[in-house]
Formats: structure tokens, C-alpha cells, sequence
């Protein structure tokens, strides 16, 4: 299998080869060129940085916001990863614990939600009608005050 890298030049020689025009090649260029340390986004997209070029927000991929990389305290909003061109996750801690807490929650209302159908006690339809509101719940993202 190729790379994104030999799939990038593939085509580069393939406009020159076929002697496609100047804008063509130009829009294959910014369609394929391979994004900076391998990842799926351009990290000055996803980054403010100060006057030093140290990164203070990171678009947090879960609440899609920028969220500074430290609190009011200096605590980390991101969790480390050094082993990345950014060097931050792309998911804030309170992103993370948003989900978790909104899964837990999900959870928790199957489970009754299922007892209290095998106990007779709800209809299936309206078993229905609460795991569906459920899912809504699950799947709202609320960015907490805080970070904004």
C-alpha cells in the first residue's frame, strides 16, 4: 500500500505528464500534500500561539472551541503527549470526563430501563421512546462554563 507521501507525488507527476494546467495541479497540490507530522489536521489550524510561538489554545476536537492549554491555576487542560508534533491530545481532560459521565449515565438507564421492562413494569414501546431520549442525552455535548 502506498503512502500518503507516494500517492501525493503519484499524482503531482501524473498533472505534469498529462500537462494539466497551473490551477489544476495546483488544486491537486492542496488536496493531497500530506499534513505536517503525519496527522490529519495542519496544527497552526488547531493552535493559538503567543508572541513567543508557544501554543496557548488547542481546538478541542470534542467541544470543537478553543480551549486554553493551561486553567487560571496553571493546571493542564489537555493531557500531555510528548511523543506528537503538537505535543497535546486533541481532547481537553474536561472533554474526556464529559463523555465518560454522559456514558456512565447512558448505561445506568439501559440497565433500569431493561429491568423495568422485564419486571413488567414499562412497555416496550416506551422502553423505546427512553433509551431514544437517552441516546439524545448521551450524545449532547454541553462545553462547560469554565472553559469558555
Amino acid at each position: 500500500m502506498a503512502t500518503k507521501l507516494e500517492v501525493f507525488n503519484s499524482a503531482i507527476e501524473i498533472c505534469n505528464t498529462l500537462n494539466l494546467g497551473e490551477d489544476a495541479v495546483k488544486q491537486f497540490t492542496t488536496l493531497l500534500e500530506p499534513k505536517k507530522g503525519g496527522a490529519q489536521f495542519n496544527i497552526e489550524d488547531v493552535t493559538e500561539k503567543d508572541a513567543e510561538g508557544v501554543i496557548t489554545h488547542i481546538l478541542d476536537s470534542v467541544f470543537n472551541t478553543m480551549i486554553p492549554v493551561f486553567d487560571d491555576e496553571g493546571n493542564e487542560n489537555f493531557y500531555a503527549k510528548p511523543d506528537t508534533e503538537l505535543g497535546w491530545s486533541r481532547f481537553s481532560k474536561a472533554a474526556e470526563k464529559s463523555r465518560k459521565d454522559r456514558e456512565k449515565v447512558f448505561k445506568a438507564t439501559e440497565k433500569s430501563v431493561f429491568a423495568d421492562v422485564m419486571g413488567g413494569d414499562i412497555t416496550p414501546e416506551d422502553a423505546k421512546e427512553l433509551m431514544a431520549a437517552a441516546e439524545v442525552a448521551r450524545t449532547t455535548v454541553v462545553i462547560p462554563e469554565d472553559l469558555v
